[in-house]
C-alpha cells in the first residue's frame, strides 16, 4: 500500500518534503545518539504523518484539524521529540514542549496553564506523565517509542510525493514557558509565521546548507535548542545529531572521532566552560593536540542565552586553535534579534553584533527618546519584526504591558552601540528580579514564593550573584523564625521538590534583619553585596 503524505503548506513542511524528495534516500535528517539510530528525511516525513493520524484519531474520528488545541509532549532529546513536535504542528495543534528534568509540580503547572488536552509521552516517561495528566484532567495520553509499536511501516519503496493541505501561518504554533517579573512562568506564544521568520533569518545569517551537520546538546524546551540548533538544521536539509544531554567527555570523544564530519556547534557559556575544564583536567597532555585539531572541523561555533565571559571566550580560542565564538542575543519572545556577522574578523569581544535580517531594533532612553544613533548611550532595547511573538498565553494585560503603543516589544535589557565597532553591547537587565543563569532566565519572585512556604523562613530575597561560569548564580538571603537554623543543604533539599534544579539556590546567607529603605522596600542591588566575602 502506498503511503499518502498529507501535510500543511507551511514553509517548514514544504522544505522537509523537498529534502525528502531530492536527497539521497539514506541522507540522515536525525541521528539519535542514545537510541543508536539514523533517520532519513523520508523516514521522518512518513513518521510525522503517521503520528499526525494518531493525534487526530485521539481528538475525534471526524476531526480533520486540532484547531489550535494545546498538545504537551515529554520526550528526551532525540528522534521521538522531533516526530512529536512536528506532528502536532502538522495536525494544526499548538506544541507545548515539557522539560524532562522538571519536577512534577512544574510540569503540572504547564499542563494546567496551557490548558493542554492531549499529552504525548515517550515510553520512558509514561508512568511519570500518567499521574500528572490525570491530576490535570487530561484523558488522552499518546505513548511514542513503544517497543511494540512503530510509527509507520516506512521503506523507500512505499514513499510517495505529498498531497498538500492549506494552513494559515498566522495560527499559533508553540508555547514556550519563560519566567517573568510577575513570578510564575508565562507561556510565550509563537505563530507559524514567527517561527518561519526566525528560522529564515538565522539560516541566512549563519549560512546553513544541506551539507551541514550539527551536534545538538541543548535542552529542547527553549528557543535555543528548538529553533537555532534543530529547526534551522531541518529547514536547511542538514543532519542533526542529537545527544540525550550534554556531557563534556562524550562531546570531546565525538569530536575526536576520525570522521571529522561535523560543521556546527551551538551552546551556552556554561557548556564551553565545562568543555574547557575537561580539556585541562581530563585529556592527557599528549592527546590535547588531537582535541585542539578536532575543533577545526567546525565552520561555526555559537554561544548564547547568556553573556559570554571574556575569560571563557579567550580560553576557548586558545584550546580550540583559534576558534572565535560567535555571540548572539535573543529571548523566548523574539527568538534571535542580534548576532555578530559570520566573518570572524567581525566578532567583537563583549558584544552581540547587529540586527539579524528582517529584525528592527532601537534604543530608548528612560525619558522615552529614541537614542539608537547615539554611540555609547545606554537605553532599553526594543525589537520589532515578524520574529516577535504573538502574546503571552491567556495574559492580555501582561502582553499589552510589554509592547509600546507603536508596536515595539520592550525586552527589558539595557544596551548601547559601541563607538568603535558600531555593534550592540548588552549591559544588563532593567529588572533585578530576573536572573540569567546558564541558558535560563529565572524569576526571583517565583523562587521567593516557594521558599516562603518553608516553616522556618520568615523573609527571603533572591538575587543574582555574578559568576564567571554561569553568568549568575541564584543566591538566597533569608531571615529565620524564632532563632531557627537552616543551612544550604537543607534549603536545597526543600526546594528541589518544588522548583526546577536550575532555580534552586546555590548560595545562602542568613541574616537577622532584611535591609530595607525608608519606604520599606528591599534594595536587591545592595543585598548582592552580602555575597562579596
Amino acid at each position: 500500500m502506498k503511503i499518502i503524505v498529507d501535510l500543511p503548506n507551511l514553509p517548514l513542511f514544504t522544505q522537509i518534503l523537498h529534502h525528502a524528495e531530492i536527497q539521497r534516500k539514506h541522507k540522515p535528517a536525525i541521528i539519535d545518539v542514545k537510541a543508536g539510530t539514523s533517520h532519513s528525511y523520508r523516514h521522518l516525513v512518513s513518521d510525522i504523518v503517521e503520528l499526525r493520524k494518531r493525534l487526530l484519531k485521539n481528538a475525534g474520528t471526524s476531526v480533520e484539524d486540532l484547531k489550535e488545541a494545546r498538545v504537551a509532549f515529554l520526550c528526551p532529546n532525540g528522534y521521538d521529540y522531533v516526530v512529536s513536535q512536528w506532528s502536532v504542528w502538522s495536525a494544526g495543534g499548538i506544541a507545548v514542549p515539557l522539560c524532562i528534568t522538571h519536577p512534577l509540580p512544574e510540569l503540572l503547572y504547564v499542563l494546567n496553564d496551557s490548558q493542554s488536552t492531549i499529552v504525548i509521552t515517550h515510553s520512558d516517561f509514561q508512568e511519570k506523565i500518567n499521574d500528572i495528566a490525570r491530576e490535570a484532567g487530561i484523558k488522552k495520553v499518546i505513548v511514542v517509542c513503544d517497543k511494540k509499536q512503530k510509527y509507520s511501516q516506512y521503506n523507500d519503496v512505499n514513499f510517495k510525493s505529498p498531497s498538500i493541505i492549506p494552513m494559515d501561518d498566522s495560527r499559533r504554533a508553540m508555547i514556550i514557558y519563560t519566567s517573568g517579573t510577575t513570578g510564575k512562568p508565562k507561556g510565550v506564544v509563537s505563530t507559524h509565521a514567527n517561527i518561519t521568520a526566525q528560522v529564515k533569518s538565522l539560516v541566512d545569517a549563519w549560512r546553513w546548507n544541506d551539507k551541514d551537520k550539527i551536534l545538538h546538546v541543548l535542552p529542547l524546551h527553549h528557543m535555543h535548542g528548538i529553533i537555532n540548533a534543530l529547526t534551522c538544521g531541518l529547514y536547511a536539509g542538514a543532519t542533526v545529531e542529537m545527544m540525550p544531554k550534554f556531557d563534556a567527555a562524550s562531546v570531546w570523544n565525538r569530536w575526536m572521532k576520525p570522521d571529522n564530519d561535523l560543521s556546527l556547534f551551538m551552546a551556552v557559556p556554561t557548556i564551553y566552560s565545562k568543555l574547557i575544564q575537561y580539556y585541562k583536567d581530563n585529556i592527557p597532555k599528549e592527546i590535547q593536540p588531537l582535541a585542539t585539531q578536532s575543533c577545526s572541523q567546525f565552520r561555526l561555533m555559537v554561544s548564547g542565552s547568556s553573556a559570554l565571559p571574556i575569560p571563557i571566550r579567550n580560553s576557548w580560542k586558545e584550546i580550540s586553535g583559534g576558534v572565535v565564538l560567535l555571540e548572539r542575543y535573543g529571548m523566548s519572545e523574539i527568538g534571535m534579534g542580534l548576532s555578530h556577522e559570520y566573518e570572524i574578523e567581525k566578532r567583537f569581544e563583549g558584544c552581540v553584533g547587529v540586527p539579524l535580517p528582517d529584525v528592527q531594533v532601537r534604543l530608548m532612553s528612560e525619558y522615552g527618546k529614541d537614542i539608537t544613533m547615539a554611540v555609547e548611550q545606554p537605553g532599553e532595547l526594543h525589537v520589532k519584526g515578524p520574529n516577535v511573538f504573538k502574546e503571552y498565553w491567556n495574559r492580555p494585560e501582561a502582553t499589552k504591558k510589554e509592547f509600546t503603543e507603536d508596536g515595539w516589544f520592550k525586552t527589558g535589557d539595557i544596551a548601547m552601540i559601541t563607538a568603535k565597532e558600531k555593534v550592540f553591547k548588552i549591559l544588563g537587565r532593567q529588572s533585578v528580579d530576573i536572573i540569567k543563569s546558564g541558558s535560563y532566565k529565572i524569576s526571583a519572585l517565583e523562587i521567593e514564593k516557594e521558599l516562603l512556604s518553608h516553616p522556618d523562613i520568615q523573609e527571603v530575597s533572591i538575587v543574582g550573584v555574578e559568576d564567571p561560569e554561569w553568568g549568575q548564580k541564584v543566591g538566597a538571603i533569608v531571615v529565620l523564625k524564632n532563632h531557627s537554623k537552616l543551612d544550604l543543604k537543607q534549603l536545597r533539599e526543600f526546594a528541589k521538590d518544588r522548583l526546577a534544579n536550575y532555580k534552586v539556590p546555590t548560595l545562602l546567607k542568613v541574616v537577622n534583619e532584611m535591609p530595607k529603605n525608608a519606604m520599606g522596600k528591599v534594595n536587591k542591588k545592595e543585598l548582592v553585596k552580602f555575597f562579596d566575602d
